[in-house]
Protein backbone atom coordinates (compact mmCIF):
# COMPACT_ATOMS: atom_id res chain seq x y z
CA UNK A 1 0.00 0.00 0.00
CA UNK A 2 3.05 2.40 1.05
CA UNK A 3 3.83 2.12 -2.63
CA UNK A 4 0.77 2.54 -4.14
CA UNK A 5 0.52 5.29 -2.15
CA UNK A 6 4.12 7.05 -3.20
CA UNK A 7 2.95 6.16 -6.62
CA UNK A 8 -0.04 8.54 -6.20
CA UNK A 9 1.87 11.76 -5.89
CA UNK A 10 4.38 11.82 -8.26
CA UNK A 11 2.00 11.89 -11.79
CA UNK A 12 2.72 14.38 -14.50
CA UNK A 13 -1.16 15.88 -14.68
CA UNK A 14 -1.81 18.04 -11.85
CA UNK A 15 -4.60 18.08 -9.59
CA UNK A 16 -6.52 20.95 -11.02
CA UNK A 17 -6.18 19.39 -14.42
CA UNK A 18 -7.83 15.89 -12.91
CA UNK A 19 -10.31 18.00 -11.14
CA UNK A 20 -11.56 19.69 -13.87
CA UNK A 21 -11.74 16.59 -16.05
CA UNK A 22 -13.59 14.77 -12.89
CA UNK A 23 -16.53 17.08 -13.68
CA UNK A 24 -16.46 16.30 -17.56
CA UNK A 25 -16.17 12.37 -16.85
CA UNK A 26 -19.10 12.72 -14.19
CA UNK A 27 -21.29 14.68 -16.96
CA UNK A 28 -20.55 11.66 -19.59
CA UNK A 29 -20.59 9.18 -17.25
CA UNK A 30 -24.44 10.40 -17.00
CA UNK A 31 -24.95 11.63 -20.05
CA UNK A 32 -23.83 8.90 -22.00
CA UNK A 33 -26.58 5.94 -21.31
CA UNK A 34 -29.34 8.92 -21.56
CA UNK A 35 -28.10 9.61 -25.17
CA UNK A 36 -26.96 6.34 -26.71
CA UNK A 37 -29.90 3.71 -25.88
CA UNK A 38 -28.01 1.11 -24.10
CA UNK A 39 -29.47 -2.20 -24.56
CA UNK A 40 -29.18 -3.46 -21.05
CA UNK A 41 -30.44 -2.15 -17.92
CA UNK A 42 -27.32 -3.16 -15.89
CA UNK A 43 -25.30 -1.35 -18.35
CA UNK A 44 -27.57 2.17 -18.17
CA UNK A 45 -27.85 1.96 -13.92
CA UNK A 46 -24.10 1.30 -13.11
CA UNK A 47 -23.22 3.84 -15.75
CA UNK A 48 -25.25 6.17 -13.93
CA UNK A 49 -24.39 5.08 -10.29
CA UNK A 50 -20.75 5.21 -11.38
CA UNK A 51 -21.84 9.11 -12.60
CA UNK A 52 -22.90 10.27 -9.64
CA UNK A 53 -20.67 8.37 -7.68
CA UNK A 54 -17.78 10.66 -10.01
CA UNK A 55 -19.62 13.54 -9.26
CA UNK A 56 -19.14 13.16 -4.96
CA UNK A 57 -15.47 13.08 -5.58
CA UNK A 58 -15.76 15.80 -7.76
CA UNK A 59 -16.90 18.05 -5.74
CA UNK A 60 -15.87 16.18 -2.59
CA UNK A 61 -11.93 16.10 -2.85
CA UNK A 62 -9.95 18.64 -0.93
CA UNK A 63 -8.17 20.48 -4.17
CA UNK A 64 -9.01 23.60 -5.73
CA UNK A 65 -11.37 21.88 -8.10
CA UNK A 66 -13.61 21.05 -4.84
CA UNK A 67 -16.50 22.28 -3.44
CA UNK A 68 -16.59 20.50 -0.06
CA UNK A 69 -13.26 19.79 0.05
CA UNK A 70 -13.01 16.74 2.80
CA UNK A 71 -11.78 14.00 1.27
CA UNK A 72 -7.92 13.79 0.50
CA UNK A 73 -6.53 13.54 -2.78
CA UNK A 74 -4.95 9.80 -2.30
CA UNK A 75 -8.29 8.54 -1.35
CA UNK A 76 -10.08 10.22 -4.42
CA UNK A 77 -7.25 8.26 -6.41
CA UNK A 78 -8.08 4.95 -4.93
CA UNK A 79 -11.28 5.22 -5.67
CA UNK A 80 -10.99 6.20 -9.32
CA UNK A 81 -9.24 3.39 -9.73
CA UNK A 82 -11.44 0.75 -8.57
CA UNK A 83 -14.41 2.63 -10.35
CA UNK A 84 -12.27 2.87 -13.49
CA UNK A 85 -11.96 -0.93 -13.25
CA UNK A 86 -14.68 -1.22 -12.48
CA UNK A 87 -16.14 0.03 -16.23
CA UNK A 88 -13.19 -1.89 -17.87
CA UNK A 89 -14.59 -5.42 -16.37
CA UNK A 90 -18.13 -4.52 -15.68
CA UNK A 91 -19.30 -5.88 -19.09
CA UNK A 92 -18.10 -8.96 -18.98
CA UNK A 93 -18.57 -9.86 -14.99
CA UNK A 94 -22.11 -8.35 -15.30
CA UNK A 95 -22.81 -10.14 -18.80
CA UNK A 96 -24.08 -7.31 -21.16
CA UNK A 97 -21.27 -7.91 -23.60
CA UNK A 98 -23.67 -8.57 -25.96
CA UNK A 99 -24.47 -4.77 -26.42
CA UNK A 100 -21.52 -3.93 -28.30
CA UNK A 101 -21.74 -0.12 -27.73
CA UNK A 102 -22.05 -0.27 -23.93
CA UNK A 103 -19.12 -2.66 -24.19
CA UNK A 104 -16.93 -0.40 -26.04
CA UNK A 105 -18.57 2.75 -24.48
CA UNK A 106 -17.68 1.09 -20.54
CA UNK A 107 -14.19 0.18 -21.86
CA UNK A 108 -13.27 3.07 -23.46
CA UNK A 109 -14.25 5.42 -20.71
CA UNK A 110 -12.67 3.02 -18.61
CA UNK A 111 -9.71 2.36 -20.19
CA UNK A 112 -8.83 6.83 -20.41
CA UNK A 113 -10.44 6.72 -17.10
CA UNK A 114 -8.21 4.83 -15.61
CA UNK A 115 -4.65 6.07 -17.66
CA UNK A 116 -5.83 10.14 -16.86
CA UNK A 117 -5.54 8.24 -12.61
CA UNK A 118 -2.53 7.02 -12.96
CA UNK A 119 -0.62 9.68 -14.45
CA UNK A 120 -2.47 12.19 -11.82
CA UNK A 121 -0.40 13.88 -8.80
CA UNK A 122 -2.68 13.47 -5.70
CA UNK A 123 -1.92 16.08 -3.70
CA UNK A 124 -3.96 18.68 -2.41
CA UNK A 125 -3.28 22.49 -4.02
CA UNK A 126 -5.42 24.30 -1.51
CA UNK A 127 -3.33 26.32 0.44
CA UNK A 128 -4.25 26.65 4.01
CA UNK A 129 -6.26 29.70 5.19
CA UNK A 130 -3.88 31.00 7.35
CA UNK A 131 -1.22 31.32 4.44
CA UNK A 132 -4.01 32.60 2.41
CA UNK A 133 -4.71 35.34 4.39
CA UNK A 134 -1.25 36.44 5.34
CA UNK A 135 -0.60 36.73 1.50
CA UNK A 136 -3.57 38.49 1.12
CA UNK A 137 -2.64 42.81 0.73
CA UNK A 138 -3.86 44.63 3.57
CA UNK A 139 -6.50 46.81 2.64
Amino acid sequence: MHYLLRFLRRGPISPRVHGTLDYLLAAALIAVPLAVDFHDDTATVLMLVLGGAATLLAIGTNWSTGIIRILPPVLHGVADIAATIVLIIGPFVLGFTNDTVATVLYVVIGAGGLGATLLTRFESDVRPAARVASQQPAV
